[in-house]
């Protein structure tokens, strides 16, 4: 019994670590495929910039070209002032997003950190773009030169600028095509990653529930179940028991009420061996040994015949039990003739 209850609180404490290893891992798991989704919504909102930023070098660049020739248009419909100032703020723009693509920027959200292959790219281009920046800021600082001397520069002064800028635009914005599908190439095999991770963390949830429910779940409910028989077959055998103690209690009050009646009709012979060891005799005429015994402080007279044995009360015993508290009551008489003596209502009895 001890044993078995051993086994069933080791067996308790088993399922009890199993069950929070199981949802510790279910729990880690969670956590870190919510790390991985935030750090791929992070990564997209980047690679959205990353890439919105270098296809507006392809729209600056040629938006550059555009102004810088329109410079030499006399029938621009743009005044020269505000020609100059679109080329300078597109050169601006194009030397500051064209650094940030390369080193990052916090200002404009670009984080940095390129790959090998879009900074293969970038590096390529380095030629074209510093071509671009350096014929357009000469010839910025030339139209300076001649305003300050109240001067209009020609277009002929121009020409040459505006030659190098047209020059190296179509190899510029070629390779920033390149490095735009590159950039798109980068991201989209992050989210196949991501999905990839996502179904892995997937599979590795399920895997744990599944072996959740078969080293934990089926177990405990087997258990369940078991101990749910037991009670109830517990029960079936408590109900036995009080049934058979009932059946036997009325059989044992049977056997008390026919004892009594017998001893009311006739008191058996009998005999005194010693104080607390009798003979009485039975309806064939052969004694049957009564002795007294002492059980928790109570005195029992116990008779060595088949319905005592059955029934723990016989006439024997009761007729045993007269002539014991007689003898208790007269010592004297116990004294004067113990093998013959006989009760006082034994005698009447005979007598009668």
């Amino acid at each position: 019994m001890k044993i078995g209850l051993q086994n069933q609180q080791h067996s308790t404490e088993r399922l009890r670590h199993l069950y929070i290893i199981a949802l510790s891992a279910i729990a880690i798991l969670a956590i870190l495929g919510q790390v991985l989704i935030q750090y791929s919504l992070i990564q997209q909102s980047s690679d959205a910039r990353v890439i919105n930023y270098a296809g507006r070098q392809r729209y600056l660049s040629l938006k550059l070209t555009m102004a810088v020739c329109g410079l030499l248009i006399p029938s621009d419909p743009i005044d020269r002032d505000s020609r100059i100032r679109e080329v300078r703020t597109t050169l601006n723009a194009v030397v500051y997003e064209h650094y940030g693509l390369l080193y990052g920027d916090a200002a404009l959200g670009l984080p940095g950190g390129n790959s090998p292959a879009v900074m293969q790219l970038l590096n390529s281009v380095e030629p074209n773009f510093q071509a671009i920046k350096d014929a357009v800021t000469n010839m910025l600082d030339r139209i300076d030169r001649d305003d300050a001397s109240f001067l209009k520069t020609s277009a002929s002064v121009l020409s040459p600028y505006v030659d190098i800028v047209l020059a190296q635009e179509e190899g510029f914005a070629t390779t920033m095509d390149k490095t735009v599908a590159q950039y798109q190439h980068e991201a989209e095999g992050r989210v196949t990653r991501l999905r990839l991770i996502e179904v892995v963390l997937c599979s590795l949830t399920l895997c744990t529930l599944l072996l959740e429910g078969r080293f934990i779940f089926h177990p405990a409910i087997s258990r369940l179940r078991r101990s749910m028989s037991a009670l109830v077959q517990a029960e079936k055998q408590v109900a036995a028991h009080a049934e058979e103690v009932e059946r036997k209690n009325n059989e044992l009050e049977l056997a008390f009420d026919e004892a009594m009646i017998a001893h009311r009709k006739v008191m058996p012979h009998a005999r005194v061996i010693s104080l607390g060891h009798y003979q009485v005799q039975g309806s064939r005429g052969n004694y049957y040994d009564v002795e007294s015994r002492n059980v928790n402080g109570i005195t029992v007279l116990e008779c060595k015949c088949p319905m005592y044995k059955r029934n723990m009360i016989c006439s024997h015993s009761l007729a045993a039990a007269s002539l014991h508290s007689a003898l208790l009551r007269q010592p004297r008489n116990f004294s004067q003739s113990p093998n013959n003596f006989r009760s006082p209502d034994i005698r009447r009895e005979r007598g009668s």
